[in-house]
């Protein structure tokens, strides 16, 4: 019979690699980027920096 502590390596190592297929069959379903992640919105501060530019 196996010792403990080789049993609890095994068992780590099985979870480790689980917890990494279930990671990556997140981000394939889900993407790596918020949905509403405002990439394509001006900057915050733009407009103040243009007005500032032609005053």
């Amino acid at each position: 019979m196996a010792s403990t502590t080789k049993k609890l390596k095994v068992r780590r190592a099985l979870n480790k690699a689980r917890a990494g297929k279930k990671r990556k069959n997140a981000l394939r379903r889900n993407g790596s980027t918020a949905v509403s992640l405002p990439l394509d919105k001006p900057n915050a501060n733009e407009k103040a920096q243009k007005a500032a530019k032609q005053a």
